[in-house]
C-alpha cells in the first residue's frame, strides 16, 4: 500500500504488502517552506494509515516530514485515533527527514514502553548532540523491545553522541546497531569497548564502517570482543580511515588481515555457542514443563528462586491427592546435587543461571499460553488442587496487563493481512514468530552464551 500525491512511482517490493504504507517523493514539496512541506506530509501520511484496516510497516523515508511533520505525526499515533497503528506497527523507516532535536524527542516518546516495535530507521537525519535530548532517547530506548537501530549516514553524530549515548545504552532486546559513517573517531573506541565488554551488549550485530577509528583502534575493538565478548557475530568495521603512523602499506595490509582472522573467528566462536544455548534452551523448557509445573512457583518478577526450592516444592506436592495430576516423578527423590546434575546433562551450554531462570519459567502456571477459551466456570475446576485453582485465577488476571508474554505466536489482531492461501508464506510474520521466541529467551537470559567462571565472579 502507498499514498502519493501526483508523481510517477517506482516499484518496490513492498508495494505487495497491503499492511506497508510508503511515501513517494515529490519534488513540489522541496519549493515551499519546510514548515509547510512537513505539514502536508504528516497529513498525507496519517490520512494514509487511516484508510487502512492495519499497518505493521511506515516506510516514509525523504518525505519532508521534518521535525513538526514528526511532532504532528507522534501526536496522532499516540491519539485514540491512531492506538490501532500504533499497536500494530513493527517496522518505522524515517530515513532523510530532516529529523532534528524536536523530532528525536517525539520518537523517543513514541518508542518509550512500547514492546511491539522491532525495528527503527534514522539514518541520515542530524538528530541532536544535546546530552539531555540524547539521555531521553536512550532512556525511551531501554524501556523498549526495539531490535534494530539504524543511524547510519549521519556526520553530525560525531563523538559527541556516542560519548552520551553508549555507556547508558542498557536494553537487553537490541540486537543489531547500526552506527556507520556518523563521523565518529578513535577518540570514542574505550567507550565502545566499554560496551562491547559489559554484560549491557547482547549486540548480534555492529556497524561502525566508514568512520576515523583507524588501524589501532579497530584492533583494539576486535581484541575486546575476541576477549570478553560472546554475543556479537557480525562486525563491520571496514573503509576506516588509516593514519599516517600506521607504518607502510605492507605492514598496514598484514595487520588488517591479521585482525579479520581474530574477528572472524571470534564471531563464528559467538554464533555457534548463541545457535546451541538457544536450541538448549528451548529444549529444557520442554522437560522443565513436565518436570516442574506441578511446583507452582509464582516469583517470576522477582529474584529467581534457587533450584532446591524448586525441588523442595515438587517434593511437597506429593501429598496432593488428585485423579487428575499424577504423582510427581521419582526425579524429584533424588539428591538435588543429582538432579543439577542431570539438568546440567540436558542442557550443557547453559550456565547454571540460565537453567535456573529456565525452569523457574517453566514451573510459573502464570506463563502458560492461553487458551481459545481461557476462562473455565468454577464447577470444571473444583476438582483441582487449590495452588492450581488459584495459579489458573491469576493467569486470567495478569495476562492481560503482560501482553503477548508465554505466547508462541503473534496475538489475533496481529495476524497478517496476506490473503489466506499466502499466510503460509508471509515473510513478515514468520519474522514476527522468531522474534517471539527471542523475546522469551531474552527474558530468561539465554540469548547468549555465559561462561560460568563470570556468572560465579558476579555473583560474589
Amino acid at each position: 500500500m502507498h499514498f502519493r500525491l501526483s508523481s510517477r512511482k517506482i516499484r518496490h517490493h513492498y508495494d505487495d504488502d497491503p499492511a506497508t504504507v510508503r511515501s513517494v517523493n515529490h519534488q513540489r514539496l522541496k519549493s515551499v517552506s519546510a514548515r509547510l512541506a512537513s505539514t502536508i506530509a504528516a497529513r498525507n501520511i496519517i490520512n494514509a494509515i487511516q484508510r487502512r484496516e492495519i499497518v505493521h510497516r511506515l516506510d516514509i523515508g525523504n518525505s519532508s516530514l521534518g521535525d513538526e511533520g514528526c511532532v504532528q505525526l507522534f501526536n496522532f499515533l499516540d491519539s485514540l485515533a491512531g492506538r490501532r497503528c500504533k499497536n500494530s506497527l513493527t517496522e518505522l523507516y524515517l530515513t532523510k527527514n530532516g529529523i532534528g532535536a524536536k523530532g528525536l524527542l517525539a520518537v523517543s516518546k513514541f518508542i518509550k514502553d512500547n514492546d511491539v516495535l522491532r525495528e527503527l530507521c534514522l539514518s541520515g537525519n542530524p538528530l541532536s548532540t544535546n546530552e539531555d535530548v540524547i539521555a531521553q532517547f536512550t532512556t525511551a530506548l531501554n524501556s523498549s523491545r526495539l531490535c534494530t537501530l539504524q543511524l547510519i549516514h549521519n556526520g553530525t553524530l560525531s563523538d559527541t553522541f556516542i560519548r552520551a549515548f553508549l555507556p547508558s545504552l542498557n536494553t537487553r532486546y537490541l540486537r543489531q546497531l547500526g552506527l556507520s559513517a556518523t563521523n565518529i573517531t578513535r577518540v570514542v573506541v574505550p567507550t565502545i569497548v566499554e560496551y562491547v565488554t559489559s554484560p549491557r551488549c547482547r549486540l548480534d550485530q555492529l556497524q561502525c564502517n566508514a568512520n576515523s577509528l583507524t588501524l589501532p583502534g579497530s584492533r583494539e575493538i576486535i581484541s575486546a570482543i575476541e576477549r570478553e565478548n560472546y554475543s556479537l557475530f557480525k562486525v563491520n568495521l571496514d573503509d576506516l580511515h588509516i593514519d599516517e603512523y600506521d607504518g607502510d602499506g605492507e605492514e598496514r595490509t598484514l595487520a588488517w588481515q591479521e585482525g579479520w582472522r581474530i574477528l572472524n573467528n571470534a564471531a563464528q566462536r559467538n554464533l555457534t555457542r548463541k545457535i546451541r544455548v538457544k536450541k538448549q534452551a528451548v529444549a529444557l523448557l520442554l522437560y522443565s514443563r513436565a518436570l516442574f509445573l506441578r511446583s507452582g512457583i509464582r516469583n517470576l518478577h522477582g529474584s529467581a528462586p534457587d533450584f532446591a526450592s524448586v525441588s523442595a516444592l515438587n517434593r511437597l506436592s506429593a501429598s496432593v491427592k488428585s485423579d487428575v495430576i499424577s504423582a510427581p516423578s521419582i526425579f524429584f527423590k533424588l539428591p538435588k546435587e543429582i538432579q543439577q546434575e542431570i539438568i546440567a546433562l540436558l542442557a550443557p551450554d547453559l550456565s547454571h543461571q540460565q537453567r535456573i531462570h529456565v525452569i523457574a519459567f517453566a514451573a510459573d502456571f502464570r506463563t502458560l499460553p492461553q487458551l481459545d477459551e481461557p476462562h473455565l466456570e468454577p464447577a470444571n475446576t473444583a476438582h483441582l488442587p487449590a495452588f492450581m485453582r488459584a495459579g489458573l485465577s491469576r493467569q486470567a488476571d495478569t495476562t492481560a496487563k503482560v501482553p503477548h508474554e508465554g505466547s508462541w505466536k503473534p496475538p489475533a489482531w496481529w495476524e497478517c493481512a496476506c490473503p489466506e492461501g499466502k499466510r503460509r508464506n508471509c515473510r513478515t510474520l514468520h519474522r514476527w514468530e522468531r522474534e517471539r521466541r527471542d523475546v522469551w529467551l531474552t527474558r530468561v537470559g539465554c540469548d547468549v552464551w555465559e561462561p560460568e567462571f563470570a556468572v560465579r565472579d558476579a555473583g560474589l
